[in-house]
């Protein structure tokens, strides 16, 4: 890497402060005993833990209840559904439900879901509605709480950092039914504000210590007074039986530390909330400068400050990404839990547009970040607006300069678009999506291109250039100021005297070979790859250049974008006898471009796995 890394992504997990690892090295290292054995070094083992367990019942305001220490959250929450469940199966509710807030972590729902039904509950499912800010419905609750054997709700959302009145939902739950069991995800509530869960009638708060600068592996479950409990995991007894196994003593060395930071008066590296809601403000305006089409999914007034939740208009978020990882600037889309997903499901139940959904980057900081980090970050965003060029990233070129002469593909769920450009930057649209309109309009207006003719688009397309010709696949022609011609219903390009047929979908059948980082050293070793193809974006090249990761020659590797491939297939400078390697930031549109590839007959190409990312 050529340049720092800056970590914004601390609501997926935080690096252990050195204070604290420390600690937990000291543990392994000195401190090591069983608690459960009766020697001197066992003996002070079990002080440690006690002491550990007496901080954290301090910090989060919970003398008159219980911790108990798990492995994480989602033991956490395992635990308290299951005693929940358990203490609540001889009900006499005719229609016994379970609540839980539509945008709770999904290990919410998937654990209600999964102990409903092998503990045989049979009871209905279902999902609190929230408003466009992420507050859950109180309405919704008095009308359904009367039935409910218990109610899961989040103290701080993941995703957007919307914060719960605990207050006013302690008053809604106990006003209409006082012995439901209530459990609150706390993991996100803890560092960001205030917590006395002695004042509250909350039975199970679970919380995790790696989203707050202590170990993975290591959290603890806040239990009141009242509340039953059924040991998740039987064993040896250990925890009173109330969770067996070999306590995870570093770990509990790693949270003593923590504890103890937290609750300094003075000189505590954790900021103030005037601070934190400062440095929000820094970075708000900072993206707010960078992106001209910004919209803040999360409304500020309602969430913690360490969290934004944005989405740029027509860029999706996985390009964003794209463009801050080559920045040295690590965000995440939405949730880490749910990296895979289209959208977001947390903004989908906050009734967002598909849009900001679909494209939501989520910027999260911890309580310990420091001002020369903020400002750092903020600079680093705001040099990315040159990076922007069109506010277009698909092109990446500067304004002066049009970049979309030639054949460029997308592909869209299976489908291909193309755009095919002309020297006198006319251009013809093939089977676009009403979904681009925007985007297509705007890379239109930033790089000065005429549409003039459409083929197999959307209605919506068709109206949005009405002044363009609509040529019929069914109709046999030569569109040649394209070098196009339409031949029984199928499109081809005409190059170089050749002719390459066009789909318009991609079958997705061919399966392509992949190589590590070591397959690659090995094969460039023995010379059997005839070339290197990058197929990243021009601004993700600034963290360095594929050739110097790899040291190899320069000549070796092709800088040729993703959506520019097939133009350098019909130009004839990818040929198909040669052996290719397809390298992305992570291995994922490396491999499509392989899957396209083979759409073309090029069956010599492989896929760097992991991409850059693991060079």
């Amino acid at each position: 890497m050529s340049q720092s890394l800056i970590y914004l992504d601390a609501n997926a997990t935080t690096p252990v402060y050195s204070e604290i690892a420390k600690e937990v090295m000291h543990c392994m290292e000195v401190e090591f005993g069983n608690p459960s054995s009766s020697h001197i070094t066992g003996l002070k083992a079990k002080r440690l833990m006690e002491d550990t367990r007496q901080l954290g019942k301090q910090l989060i305001g919970a003398e008159k209840g219980r911790l108990l220490f798990t492995s994480g959250a989602t033991e956490g929450i395992q635990t308290s559904v299951v005693s929940a469940l358990i203490a609540a199966r001889t009900h006499t509710i005719e229609k016994p439900v379970l609540l839980y807030g539509a945008t709770e972590h999904k290990a919410v729902p998937n654990t209600l879901k999964h102990w409903n039904e092998l503990l045989e509950i049979n009871a209905e499912i279902l999902a609190i509605p929230v408003d466009s800010k992420g507050i859950l419905d109180h309405d919704f609750i008095a009308k359904h709480i009367k039935n409910a054997l218990l109610i899961c709700t989040m103290m701080v959302n993941n995703e957007t950092g919307a914060a719960q009145d605990i207050t006013a939902l302690d008053k809604v739950i106990r006003d209409h039914n006082p012995n439901v069991f209530w459990m609150v995800d706390c993991v996100q509530g803890l560092g960001k504000q205030a917590l006395n869960l002695d004042k509250t009638s909350i039975n199970y708060a679970p919380f995790s210590g790696h989203k707050l600068y202590a170990p993975k592996g290591i959290g603890f479950l806040y239990l009141s007074e009242n509340a039953p409990l059924t040991p998740f995991i039987a064993g040896g007894g250990q925890e009173s039986g109330a969770r067996s196994g070999t306590e995870n003593l570093p770990g509990i060395a790693g949270l003593k530390k923590l504890f103890e930071l937290m609750l300094e008066s003075t000189d505590s590296v954790f900021k103030s909330v005037n601070e934190l809601n400062g440095y929000r403000e820094q970075l708000a305006s900072a993206l707010s400068y960078t992106f001209d089409e910004i919209v803040f999914n999360n409304d500020f007034s309602v969430s913690v400050p360490t969290t934004i939740n944005f989405s740029v208009a027509n860029i999706a978020g996985s390009e964003v990404m794209n463009l801050f990882d080559a920045a040295g600037i690590r965000v995440s889309a939405g949730s880490a839990c749910s990296s895979g997903a289209a959208s977001s499901f947390v903004l989908d139940a906050m009734n967002l547009p598909a849009w900001q959904s679909g494209n939501a980057i989520r910027l999260s900081f911890g309580p310990m970040a420091t001002t020369q980090e903020i400002n750092d970050a903020c600079q680093r965003i705001r040099a990315l607006k040159d990076k922007l060029a069109n506010a277009c990233m698909v092109f990446g070129q500067t304004k002066d300069i049009p970049c979309a002469v030639g054949v460029n593909q997308f592909v869209l769920n299976n489908e291909i678009m193309y755009l095919v450009v002309n020297n006198s930057l006319d251009a013809l649209l093939i089977n676009a999506k009403a979904s681009e309109l925007n985007k297509i309009q705007r890379l239109f207006k930033n790089q000065g291109l005429t549409v003039t003719g459409l083929i197999n688009v959307d209605s919506d397309i068709t109206a949005a250039f009405s002044d363009a010709t609509t040529f019929d696949l069914n109709s046999d022609q030569l569109l040649t100021e394209f070098n196009l011609e339409i031949n029984q219903n199928t499109l081809y390009k005409l190059n170089n005297q050749q002719r390459f047929a066009m789909p318009l979908v991609t079958s997705n059948n061919a399966k392509i070979n992949e190589l590590d980082s070591q397959s690659l050293k090995v094969a460039l070793s023995s010379q059997s790859i005839d070339g290197i193809v990058d197929i990243r974006e021009k601004y993700e090249h600034q963290e360095g250049e594929l050739s110097d990761y790899l040291k190899v020659p320069s000549d070796l590797v092709s800088n040729i974008p993703s959506h520019r491939l097939l133009n350098e297939v019909f130009e004839g400078r990818l040929t198909k006898e040669q052996n290719y390697i397809l390298v992305c930031r992570s291995g994922r549109r490396s491999k499509a471009c392989c899957e396209l590839l083979n759409e073309f007959g090029y069956s010599n190409v492989s896929n760097l796995a992991g991409g850059v990312a693991f060079i």
